[in-house]
């Protein structure tokens, strides 16, 4: 049996990786939304982007991978400030779950990734919805790198 790569045990290992990580910490906040009226928490998406290598004629090459997150909610219009609110919330949310994830992860014993991640950039989009009526979308960007050795 072959070896999972890093870049697979970084984000989807059960006990280490950062996305069931991300899972259980947008469940406790989509559980605690629940009370709040005509507001949706969507599945989020992520993506991989640019990925480069360093320094490739060391003996363990690094890598640097790109990672972008993207969130979503609806609700209704006429709360616009209360969703720009809760999205913001959730963007500092999502931010300091990466955060924390990553210094766990790099303190690790055996690990793959080699630097803790030092910064997150990204964004927040409103747009109006046509449907259902007077409802809106909030997306929320997050994107940050990964560093971790090269598999052989």
């Amino acid at each position: 049996m072959t070896q999972l790569s890093n870049i697979r045990q970084l984000l989807t290992d059960t006990k280490l990786g950062l996305l069931p990580y991300l899972d259980n910490r947008l469940n406790e906040i989509a559980t605690s939304w629940q009370q709040l009226e005509n507001l949706h928490l969507e599945p989020y998406d992520i993506e991989l982007g640019e990925c480069n290598t360093i320094a490739a004629n060391e003996p363990r090459p690094l890598i640097t991978q790109s990672v972008s997150l993207k969130c979503f909610i609806t609700g209704s219009s006429k709360d616009k400030l209360e969703l720009l609110l809760l999205a913001s919330e959730l963007q500092n949310s999502l931010d300091a779950t990466i955060f924390e994830w990553s210094n766990r992860e790099w303190y690790q014993f055996e690990k793959p990734l080699r630097r803790p991640v030092t910064q997150i950039t990204g964004g927040l989009d409103y747009e109006l919805l046509e449907k259902p009526a007077h409802s809106c979308r909030l997306g929320i960007y997050r994107e940050f790198d990964l560093i971790y050795t090269i598999s052989f």
